[in-house]
């Protein structure tokens, strides 16, 4: 078990959404065109199979993950000759960032997760999660939720935890029932597994591995672990 703590999450996507919202003289905190967006384009910002892969890395904040200062990067990435190259030629801006920064998060989670996964036989031995559960505000956007599914995967589904908007703080809850309830020697696993009740809290809400498009993916990653590396190299000599 791990945990990635980044710090450009909800709020990254956020300024994306800010930046199409203005390019329509929206000036509310509405996800509507966000969403257009999504569903109005392909896997990594193609038009057409040929063409490269556009991969978006948006860091308002300083990250440590990977470690790097902000910056917004945008790169393409031709599969056949492998090579990536830093331009915002081809990119449609802002519409493009929206896939391509739900992408970029997504494929980092993915690339990180990816050494602790074993090959199955229950889902076609591909290296990936059983399950992705969404919880907290992002889990209430399935544009976000299908482009993550996607490119993680997950090949008995997505499930969204219906236990409100704070799931750590629920977490923090269980731990203080925990120190002042538990039975003598009783593990932290043992008395949550003892008082939740999955059914009425975890709801399935769709499919998250399709064939062909979670393999995309992972071609895709190989630029996206390039693009990681040469931001970070740029960043070492600031």
């Amino acid at each position: 078990m791990f945990m990635l703590c980044y710090c450009n999450g909800s709020l990254a996507r956020e300024g994306v959404r800010d930046e199409i919202n203005k390019s329509k003289g929206i000036t509310d905190k509405s996800w509507a065109e966000f969403d257009r967006a999504v569903d109005s384009t392909q896997v990594a910002g193609r038009s057409s199979p040929s063409d490269p892969a556009k991969i978006g890395v948006y860091f308002p904040l300083p990250e440590n993950i990977p470690c790097a200062n902000p910056g917004t990067w945008r790169y393409t990435y031709p599969a056949a000759n492998g090579e990536i190259e830093e331009t915002q030629d081809g990119w449609n801006i802002p519409h493009d960032d929206v896939r391509a920064i739900i992408e970029s998060q997504a494929l980092s989670m993915r690339m990180r997760s990816e050494a602790l996964l074993s090959p199955d036989v229950h889902n076609g031995h591909k290296a990936q999660p059983r399950r992705l559960y969404f919880v907290g505000g992002g889990s209430k956007n399935t544009a976000i939720i299908s482009i993550m599914a996607e490119v993680i995967g997950g090949f008995e589904g997505v499930y969204k935890l219906d236990i409100g908007s704070n799931a750590c703080a629920l977490g923090a809850a269980y731990y203080a029932a925990w120190a002042f309830e538990r039975k003598s020697g009783e593990a932290f696993e043992d008395y949550v597994g003892e008082h939740w009740e999955e059914k009425s809290h975890v709801v399935r809400i769709g499919d998250a591995y399709k064939k062909g498009v979670w393999e995309e993916y992972g071609k895709i990653m190989k630029g996206f672990r390039m693009v990681e590396e040469e931001i970070m190299m740029m960043n070492s000599h600031l």
